[in-house]
């Protein structure tokens, strides 16, 4: 642990001295206790899930937040306070959280994982113009509609299109597919993205993509997709889908011997569940977006690496060396990051001032990268895509081009339709649980 701490320190000095104008100023904004008796504060929100279906995510940030917030504990003098509301993975109780949130007066907001829950929140946001960054929303909704939310991660539009870059550029490929499950909203930005990049680099007349289709996922149906994916010789196809589907489908692609297309996916491929299932397929390629903060490549600059180093150390000190930080406990720690150093640099305390300086970052240096925002508080950077290694994410390809998200009209009726959507796919999930009840009830019985 003391070797631990001295590498961390020195490791920290390195950094300071290298991103600042010099030690002293950056200590002086960020890191000197207050010594005044009357000490004065900030108060930052923190909106995420502790409870709930997408509490493992939200609990991951807040570790990131918290461990921020434990090194950079003032800006200018002021104590930074973290004030922190549960959303419970609920559109309903994050309407309930963010209004007792903003009676808190904090000058800023993180939160929240969980694409519906952020919406649901986006327009108390809005109306106390309170600057509100979300970690790992990816929703393009979120920022479009509302000039004070900014995320951390990129959107699913800016992730079809490093996928798409990838699959037609790096793989050069002319016979790539597509399919995604029936009425998934979710992806539907990831395939505008991707099918719009594949256009722009082969040409809009190509024929590049040679197969698209949907599918319920049933026994039959990935039989019936497989086949006419081995008909047409696709070598490399994005199919969206959660892990229970791929699992089906990577089942049958090895029976039916086509272990040579590359499967295209979500972040969420990353996750352990997926990884752990993915055992069972040793002879799929998949590639997915994902940066891991576990390893550099060499396309990455080498002060991002020593970030990622330090967050890796300094959350180690804090948590344990047995507990290894998830990318979304290193989008919380970015996010905290991205707030301060807004904050300074707004010299004021109020929401607009701040919003402002969100907006006028240009190539901040944090943990998983560097941040610049476009208009719309979308990140402007390259896309990270991993594929797994020994049963870890690895990273495989850093797109050439930065990616700009998708704008989309009628924003209102879409994000009306993903909160309906959460609503309905809640109501199931509750009814699963308790149709498992009365069965192991019966069971007893």
């Amino acid at each position: 642990m003391l070797k631990t701490a001295a590498l961390a320190a020195a490791l920290f000095v390195s950094l300071m001295l290298n991103s600042c104008t010099t030690y002293n100023s950056f200590k002086t904004t960020f890191l000197d206790p207050i010594t005044d008796e009357g000490e004065q504060t900030i108060i930052i929100g923190v909106l995420e899930p502790q409870t709930g279906r997408n509490a493992e995510k939200g609990k991951a940030e807040l570790k990131g937040i918290e461990l921020a917030n434990s090194i950079y504990s003032n800006v200018d003098g002021y104590k930074v306070v973290l004030s922190k509301v549960d959303t419970q993975s609920s559109v309903s109780a994050t309407e309930t959280a963010i209004n007792g949130l903003v009676g808190m007066k904090p000058i800023a907001i993180i939160g929240a994982a969980g694409e519906a829950t952020s919406l649901a929140a986006s327009s108390a946001i809005e109306e106390n113009t309170i600057p509100t960054i979300t970690p790992s929303a990816t929703n393009p909704l979120i920022t479009q509609g509302n000039p004070y939310y900014f995320r951390a991660s990129l959107t699913e539009s800016q992730m079809g299109i490093g996928l798409a870059e990838y699959a037609a550029q790096e793989l050069d490929s002319d016979r790539i597919g597509i399919v995604s499950l029936k009425n998934d909203s979710s992806v539907a930005a990831m395939l505008e993205g991707f099918e719009n990049k594949v256009k722009d680099i082969k040409g809009r007349r190509s024929g590049a993509i040679v197969y698209q289709s949907e599918t319920s996922a049933t026994e039959e149906e990935i039989k019936t997709e497989l086949s006419k994916m081995k008909n047409r010789a696709i070598d490399v196809c994005l199919m969206p889908m959660p892990t229970a589907e791929m699992d089906a489908f990577f089942t049958v692609a090895e029976e039916q011997g086509m272990t040579n297309i590359t499967f295209l996916g979500t972040r969420a491929w990353g996750e352990a569940d997926f990884i752990q299932m993915m055992e069972k397929h040793p002879n799929i390629k998949i590639v997915f977006p994902y940066e891991t903060v576990l390893s550099g490549t060499d396309a990455l600059s080498d002060s991002i690496t020593e970030e990622a180093q330090r967050f890796q150390i300094e959350y180690a000190n804090r948590y344990g060396a047995d507990d290894v930080p998830t990318y979304n406990a290193a989008l919380g720690y970015d996010s905290y990051l991205i707030l301060i150093n807004a904050i300074h640099n707004a010299k004021t305390h109020e929401g607009k001032d701040v919003r402002d300086a969100l907006f006028e970052l240009s190539e901040l240096k944090c943990s998983t990268g560097t941040f610049s925002f476009d208009g719309t508080g979308n990140v402007v950077r390259s896309v990270t895509l991993s594929t797994l290694k020994d049963g870890k994410p690895v990273n495989e390809y850093v797109s050439e081009s930065e990616a700009k998200s998708t704008r989309f009209e009628n924003v209102e009726n879409q994000q009306e339709e993903v909160i309906e959507e959460e609503h309905e796919q809640a109501q199931n999930e509750a009814q699963e649980i308790e149709e498992d009840e009365e069965d192991q009830e019966q069971e007893e019985d």
